[in-house]
């Protein structure tokens, strides 16, 4: 697994054991999607403004925002099978909010960081949240992820 990282706001200076927690977290999301293609995925931490800008740009809702996900597939049936290095997309994470949260939610900000990756990497692997359904099946992921690593409040 490769993660490219572009760290603007020095989250891993803040925080250096996160990054490894973060590959922690996305390997559990794979490993309980029984995925193991070799993936690709670009991670961003922004401010407010970057992140405002891209939700702007590329969803046409002019607000900022916790964390945006761009994923390269719809489902994962259009990649499982592959041999090749599978890019699975981009992560966008805004690190104002996310503090905002973590202490919002009397939680770390570590906490706050991995939620958003596991509910982002759900998301590229082609999950959404859109009826009631689809949001109970991936919520449960999301804090299966977690119990499991014992990432908790």
């Amino acid at each position: 697994m490769h993660i490219d990282i572009d760290d603007q706001e020095g989250l891993f200076v803040l925080e250096p054991k996160l990054e490894q927690k973060i590959i922690e977290v996305i390997e559990e999301c794979l490993k309980l999607e029984n995925i193991s293609n070799d993936i690709e995925i670009s991670l961003s931490i922004v401010d407010k403004e970057t992140i405002r800008t891209i939700n702007r740009d590329f969803r046409e809702i002019d607000r900022d925002t916790d964390v945006l996900s761009f994923p390269q597939f719809e489902a994962q049936s259009e990649f499982v099978d592959s041999a090749d290095v599978v890019i699975l997309g981009d992560i966008i994470i805004c690190l104002d909010i996310a503090k905002e949260q973590a202490v919002a939610y009397n939680h770390s900000l570590a906490r706050e960081i991995c939620f958003l990756i596991a509910h982002s990497c759900f998301h590229l692997l082609g999950y959404d949240h859109m009826t009631e359904d689809d949001e109970i099946i991936m919520f449960a992921k999301q804090d299966c992820v977690l119990e499991t690593l014992k990432i908790t409040r």
